[in-house]
């Protein structure tokens, strides 16, 4: 069962996750062909999912970071929008089934999927909803799952950065030590 007994604090956290993981991909996206985006936002953007998954630890926590900037972007891209929703959809469902993110793991396989999944529904709903260089892509089958399995491995180095940052919350005793 989805636990949403959020407090305020989980919401401000949530909220300034949120925060960095925009402001990082404001920062990173137009430095990148708009396909690779996400790819190269994994590193920086999985630091951001990690931390929010590790402190929040509940299902729905990866909803909770997400859903915010999707409704935020609805006026200035409805196809974002999409993706954002189906992405964590997607991975909110598959970690369901294994428990929530209070493991490390758990928080692994949450970042992997997020990427890997935000890659290949960008790129398929981008393709049918945009066209331009996303309608091309399409016909390569093989470069959208390169691109999925590159974003997986990014935003794993993300998760990995994001384990140690936790790590050393941890032991400064800013985060439980449960995690």
């Amino acid at each position: 069962m989805i636990n949403l007994n959020w407090n305020l604090r989980d919401y401000v956290f949530a909220a300034f996750m949120t925060i960095g993981m925009v402001a990082s991909v404001f920062i990173i996206g137009p430095l990148v062909p708009p396909f690779l985006d996400v790819v190269a936002w994994g590193p920086v953007g999985g630091i951001f999912l990690t931390l929010g998954m590790a402190r929040l630890q509940k299902r729905g926590s990866v909803a909770l970071m997400v859903f915010p900037l999707a409704v935020l972007v609805i006026p200035l891209s409805p196809a974002i929008t999409l993706y954002l929703v189906l992405t964590v959809l997607f991975t909110e469902a598959v970690v369901f089934f294994r428990g929530n993110y209070r493991l490390k793991r758990n928080r692994l396989l949450g970042t992997v999927l997020f990427f890997a999944s935000a890659v290949a529904i960008g790129i398929v709903g981008g393709g049918l909803m945009v066209g331009d260089v996303f309608a091309e892509l399409l016909t390569k089958p093989w470069l959208i799952a390169l691109l999925s399995l590159s974003g997986a491995i990014t935003g794993g180095i993300g998760w990995w950065l994001g384990e140690n940052i936790v790590s050393q919350l941890k032991r400064a005793g800013k985060l439980d030590d449960d995690l």
